[in-house]
């Protein structure tokens, strides 16, 4: 390995070395409440090398939040590409319980994910190449797929076709953002309460949702 090839390595491992700080700060207090100081303490860098890397913690929200898509992005297609001979119906709860794993194990990346406030600018064709508009070219990929199984089961009879499938998208969509959310603030008071497990609710739950979209 020469001497540019081994810089640039060195390079990319504290590029990463801070993203992964980054990350355990916003879980830890917060996005709002973490600073640039925050985050140079927990990587055990100096602030001046932190934003020789990234020019605000905004911009490493943003890294980790691409890191978050491709991750949930390679989760779900490998999952789907093993049941590749199911249902549709069966597909589209695969994909959420991907999401419920995802949750699970990468808090920080699935916050800032779900937590993002859309802006207008985003959506300016200046941004196409930004981080910003990586995080949306990612951010649609499991959106893509999710149409695409509703287009194949109402194409196959599956599922009805009286209903807008876009309607259906985000219907199944936040279904799926209102589970997780239950999952994370109500799991013990449902399970002490009503002696309900997570897993039986998400089981109806995506039962009904489903059975409403299908074909009488």
């Amino acid at each position: 390995m020469g001497m540019l090839e081994r810089k640039e390595k060195e390079k990319q491992i504290r590029r990463n070395d801070i993203i992964n700080a980054a990350e355990k700060v916003f879980v830890d207090k917060g996005f709002e409440n973490s600073t640039m100081d925050d985050i140079a303490k927990e990587a055990e860098f100096t602030k001046k090398t932190i934003y020789s890397y990234f020019s605000s913690k905004e911009e490493l929200y943003y890294e980790i939040m691409l890191k978050g898509f491709l991750m949930i992005n390679e989760l779900v297609e490998k999952k789907l590409s093993e049941i590749s001979d199911k249902t549709e119906s069966e597909k589209i709860k695969t994909m959420g319980m991907c999401f419920i794993e995802f949750k699970d194990k990468y808090p920080a990346h699935f916050k800032a994910m779900m937590d993002y406030q859309n802006k207008d600018e985003d959506f300016h064709s200046k941004n196409k190449s930004t981080i910003v508009g990586k995080c949306y070219e990612e951010g649609e990929v499991t959106i893509d797929i999710l149409k695409k199984c509703v287009a194949r089961g109402i194409e196959t009879g599956e599922f009805s076709n009286k209903i807008d499938p876009i309607a259906i998208v985000f219907t199944l969509w936040s279904h799926l953002m209102g589970l997780i959310w239950l999952i994370d603030k109500k799991e013990k008071y449902i399970n002490n309460s009503y002696n309900k497990t997570m897993s039986e609710l998400i089981d109806v739950g995506f039962e009904i949702v489903i059975n409403s979209i299908r074909s009488n």
